[in-house]
């Protein structure tokens, strides 16, 4: 039972440390980017915003590159593309909303908004 009450605040003092409760929606500042175009060759900005913007209404996959140079990978609250939630906002300065979730060491962002 002692171990179950150190590990439950353990497990209470790192979400604090992290500034984050599960679940809770954060604001991130940054910009939408095309995961080929900036993984492959690091292109992002507003002198890629016109082929970022063409490779994402062509389904490729959408991500948002923080201010502070962390990379998410966006994904819906449901299993839909972010097409339409990101469409024409590729370069510009955005912020977007929702709930950080992260997998085997792959962050993304589940978006309710971008704006």
């Amino acid at each position: 039972m002692k171990k179950l009450i150190v590990l439950a605040a353990v497990s209470a003092i790192l979400l604090a440390l992290a500034g984050r409760a599960d679940n809770e929606t954060v604001a991130i500042k940054g910009e939408v980017v095309d995961l080929h175009c900036f993984l492959t060759r690091g292109a992002h900005g507003e002198e890629h915003a016109g082929c970022s913007n063409a490779c994402l209404a062509r389904d490729v996959p959408a991500g948002f590159l923080a201010d502070d140079g962390t990379l998410y990978v966006l994904v819906n609250e449901k299993p839909i593309s972010v097409k339409e939630k990101v469409a024409g906002k590729a370069g510009k300065k955005s912020t977007a909303r929702g709930k950080v979730v992260e997998r085997n060491g792959v962050k993304a962002l589940q978006i309710t908004s971008i704006d």
